[in-house]
């Protein structure tokens, strides 16, 4: 029997055999932001739920299996719809939704789309901000970004060296007509090449990453944009949970707009005797707190699963609104993917010692959250009094990953010849919560740079060094990462 298109997030269902499986429970969003690059709408969303949704068999019933439409042998997939959806404020963009699932819970995938705000980037904001790269002493360059370093030295070299050949073309009568034909016809391609290229991609880059006076405006954008579809996600009952994705650039602007939701939905106004399972949850997250001084953390914390177990509970008493806590929280994991937020010391501040001194102010957020004080290991303090006079407390704003779990997939390979070198492991900027996973990725080109493989479905991937042994592939990884079953974490 086929199931009916599902107009809505909260639309009944009408499937008997659906019913008598699985009880009805609320939706689920993943909202994906794609990385760099001139993206065209829904490119990304689309291969992102081939890969999460459509080639899991295990997640859908056998009622939602269809044929694939894109598989002349009939191979089986699991139903999807692409819906319009108001919530993505473009009628470019669609909400994929698929059936109930062998829980009995619908998913709804978002694409937070951005590509357009940060196109017309110029030459000369390119050239400033790798300057900013480029001009800092040795001592403040990062062991993992020296390869990073000399490329991007090595390439503003080949550029200048283009630039200089044509504006001296006129005088290259000292030399053969051969040669300068020759070198004009290099130094153009070389220019040619970052118009097309280097703009495309890493003017994006330039056009974010920085907070500055050339750059401010369009950040501004974006993040309005992306806290709009988040916003209205949280209030929106029909869903319970949401997951945020990103890949590459994209993980940089999910961050920021998760430090940003949670100064505006954390917890407050939280008394002793009426919210006490709320503050249970908290003094059990607290347990993991960061010192507040930053001036060292461990390099792991000795029981990760329990830490991410307590986020799961206390994600699961903040996503329900009341009278007194009208704001939910419903953003359970946060996942990275190729993401260069592994090198922030480098590319958002200039060195280690000022992206710590960032986390101690608050401006970033480490996971674990760093503690109020430098006195007391918990995230909590005290705002004021309710009108009885009972005293009230508030989860500081830097603690957005007390509730919300982070994991990173990255594929660091060897250097520039192998794996992806934008990514790596999150832990010395960002702590020992964050959940990190290593795969090894192969292409069309073998393992030249993996990049943009994480969610390929003509890929193959491995996860590398697991930790039981038996290693998953880079899909399987994935998929328990965004955890559609919440195998995690226990439902109550």
């Amino acid at each position: 029997m086929p199931l009916p298109d599902p107009g809505s997030a909260a639309s009944p269902a009408t499937d008997l055999t659906a019913a008598e499986k699985a009880p009805r429970k609320l939706s689920q969003a993943v909202v994906v932001v794609h990385g760099m690059g001139e993206q065209r709408p829904m490119d990304t969303l689309r291969g992102f739920v081939q890969a999460i949704w459509s080639h899991d068999p295990a997640r859908a019933p056998f009622y939602a299996h269809v044929a694939d439409p894109a598989d002349p042998t009939g191979a089986k997939i699991n139903q999807s719809w692409i819906t319009p959806d108001s919530r993505t404020n473009s009628h470019e963009l669609r909400r994929i939704t698929t059936p109930y699932d062998v829980d009995g819970r619908r998913t709804d995938f978002y694409e937070l789309y951005w590509a357009d705000i940060t196109q017309g980037t110029t030459r000369s904001r390119l050239a400033a901000w790798v300057t900013t790269l480029l001009w800092r002493k040795p001592a403040d360059i990062p062991r993992d970004v020296r390869k990073l370093y000399a490329v991007t030295l090595l390439a503003t070299i080949v550029v200048l060296g283009a630039a200089l050949a044509l504006a001296t073309s006129a005088w290259q009568g000292y030399i053969s007509w051969t040669t300068g034909v020759l070198l004009t016809v290099m130094a153009s391609f070389v220019i040619w090449s970052v118009d097309q290229f280097g703009l495309p991609y890493f003017g994006d880059v330039a056009a974010y990453v920085r907070a500055e006076a050339a750059t401010v405006e369009k950040r501004a954008l974006v993040r309005e944009r992306g806290l709009k579809l988040l916003k209205r996600l949280m209030m929106d009952d029909a869903y319970d949970r949401i997951v945020l994705v990103s890949h590459s650039l994209g993980s940089i602007i999910a961050y920021d707009l998760l430090q940003i939701l949670w100064a505006d939905f954390r917890p407050r106004r939280l008394e002793a005797v009426r919210d006490k399972a709320r503050l249970k949850a908290i003094r059990a997250v607290d347990k993991a707190t960061l010192a507040a001084d930053v001036s060292a953390w461990p390099e792991h914390l000795d029981d990760l699963s329990g830490f991410q177990r307590d986020q799961w509970e206390l994600y699961q008493q903040l996503r329900a609104k009341d009278a007194d806590h009208p704001l939910p929280w419903k953003i359970s994991d946060f996942v990275t993917l190729g993401s260069p937020l592994t090198h922030s010391e480098f590319l958002v501040t200039y060195n280690l010692a000022e992206f710590r001194r960032g986390i101690a102010e608050r401006l970033f957020s480490a996971c674990p959250p760093i503690a109020d004080t430098a006195g007391g290991g918990t995230v909590l303090y005290q705002e004021g009094r309710s009108h009885s006079g009972k005293p009230q407390r508030a989860v500081h704003h830097g603690a957005v990953f007390a509730a919300t779990r982070w994991t990173n997939i990255f594929d660091r390979g060897n250097g520039w010849l192998t794996g992806d070198p934008i990514s790596g492991p999150m832990t010395e900027n960002f702590g020992p919560g964050v959940e990190n996973i290593q795969v090894e990725l192969r292409g069309p080109r073998g393992r030249a740079f993996t990049h943009t493989l994480y969610w390929s479905l003509t890929a193959s991937g491995v996860e590398a060094n697991a930790p039981s042994g038996v290693p998953r592939s880079h899909l399987a990884v994935l998929r328990d990462a965004i955890d559609l079953g919440r195998k995690l974490g226990t439902e109550p």
